[in-house]
């Protein structure tokens, strides 16, 4: 895969697009981390077991994450703590630990978003879909637009859950407190993701 081209102009704030050691690989070649996409995988026939379709269609959508993850994870060290956020958050909802500690429910929220968010704006940079920063002013615009994109993924995932609740289990909790709760959690989560996003980001000066 190609790299975005570095700037020539030595003030430019670079944004290394750093492809990680299991992506993008001509040859699929297995590691370490795979171990925990498959679980994710078995987890899914499991959770329909254990409590039914929607926490098999929660399942579903955590091993698709773990995918994402395997391509734009910035390194595998990023791809481990990304699939163990994504993991734990499906296996809390499918064995119903949010109803026994209620406060987990936020925090995950939380760590999810954060996850979520940063796997979307490495996959917009790395298809260019969202440009390199080269002054500090597009750097705070960049900012803003990852965390503006963190919010809508906290948004839709508080209409997952209303759907959820609707149409196939009504025993998942919404409400005006619990989705304000979400949302602010997930704000939270999507801010941290816009300033982890930025922190990868290397201002290069020529000395």
């Amino acid at each position: 895969m190609s790299r975005l081209p570095a700037a020539t102009n030595p003030r430019v704030c670079l944004l290394r697009v750093k492809e990680p050691a299991s992506a993008y690989e001509q040859v699929f070649v297995p590691h370490l981390g795979d171990a925990l996409r498959l679980v994710a995988l078995l987890a899914i026939p499991a959770a329909w077991i254990v409590s039914g379709p929607l926490s098999a269609l929660t399942m579903l959508l955590v091993s698709g994450g773990t995918w994402a993850l395997r391509y734009y994870s910035r390194t595998r060290s990023e791809d481990l703590a990304g699939q163990i956020v994504l993991l734990l958050g499906g296996a809390f909802s499918v064995l119903g630990t949010y109803k026994v500690v209620e406060w987990l429910d936020l925090v995950v929220h939380l760590l999810m978003l954060a996850v979520l968010t940063k796997t979307l704006a490495n996959m917009l940079i790395h298809h260019a879909m969202l440009p390199g920063a080269s002054t500090r002013r597009q750097a705070a615009g960049i900012l803003v637009a990852v965390t503006g994109l963190g919010v809508l993924l906290a948004v839709l995932w508080e209409i997952g859950e209303w759907a959820g609740h609707t149409f196939i289990n009504p025993d998942v909790g919404v409400g005006y407190e619990d989705t304000l709760g979400d949302l602010v959690a997930g704000s939270l989560g999507s801010l941290i993701a816009a300033f982890w996003f930025h922190g990868s980001s290397r201002c290069s000066r020529a000395s």
